[in-house]
C-alpha cells in the first residue's frame, strides 16, 4: 500500500504548556451514501451515474500505474468480477494522473493517459471492458489517500465495505458474498 496524498490529519492540542500531536485516520466511508463518480475523462467503455448503478453491487478498485500491489492483486479482482458478473457485480476501476511514466520520466497529461491504457493492457487485461474513470476528483471524493483501495457499494446506493491496501482473494470473496 502506498500513501498517495496528504497522509494523516495531525491534530495538535495544548495540554499543560506542552504539545500533543494525536494523528487521525481519515475517515471510511461505509454506512453513508456512494459519492457520486466522475467520468468526464475515462477509458473503457462510459462510467456509469449511480442511478443506473442502483439494484447492482459495485466493487470501486482504486489502482494506479505504478502500484506493484495493484498489479499483484489483479488477478483477483478479475476472477471475482468474472464470478460474481451474473449475480448483479459492476466493477469500475478509477485511476488518475501523477506527472509521469515509466522510470519516473516526467510526461504531459496526454503521454501519461497513453501509458495508463499501455499500463491496463498489458497488466490489467480484464479492465479493458471496464469503465476507468482518470482523474483525482474521484479520489478525493471517496477519500483514496492510498492505494490499492476496495469501495464495495450495495444495492441502494450505501458503502458497505472500505478497504485501503491488499485484500487476498478470500478476503475480497468474502466481502462480496456478504452484499449478494
Amino acid at each position: 500500500m502506498r500513501r498517495i496524498t496528504a497522509p494523516l490529519i495531525v491534530t495538535a492540542l495544548l495540554a499543560a504548556g506542552s504539545v500533543v500531536v494525536v494523528a487521525q485516520t481519515p475517515p471510511s466511508l461505509e454506512g453513508q451514501a456512494a459519492p457520486r463518480l466522475e467520468g468526464r475523462l475515462h477509458i473503457g467503455p462510459h462510467v456509469p451515474n449511480l442511478d443506473e448503478l442502483k439494484g447492482k453491487i459495485v466493487l470501486i478498485f482504486f489502482w494506479a500505474h505504478w502500484c506493484t500491489e495493484c498489479r499483484a492483486e489483479g488477478p483477483s479482482v478479475a476472477k471475482l468480477a468474472d464470478k460474481y458478473r451474473a449475480e448483479g457485480l459492476v466493477l469500475i476501476a478509477p485511476t488518475e494522473r501523477y506527472g509521469y511514466v515509466e522510470g519516473g520520466r516526467p510526461a504531459p497529461p496526454d503521454r501519461e493517459l497513453r501509458y495508463i491504457i499501455q499500463i491496463r493492457d498489458t497488466h490489467y487485461p480484464f479492465l479493458r471492458d471496464v469503465p476507468v474513470p482518470v482523474g483525482g476528483a474521484n479520489h478525493k471524493a471517496y477519500g483514496a489517500d492510498a492505494i490499492p483501495l476496495h469501495v464495495l457499494i450495495d444495492r441502494k446506493g450505501i458503502v458497505r465495505h472500505y478497504h485501503t491496501g491488499r485484500m487476498t482473494e478470500e478476503e475480497l470473496d468474502a466481502a462480496i458474498r456478504q452484499l449478494l
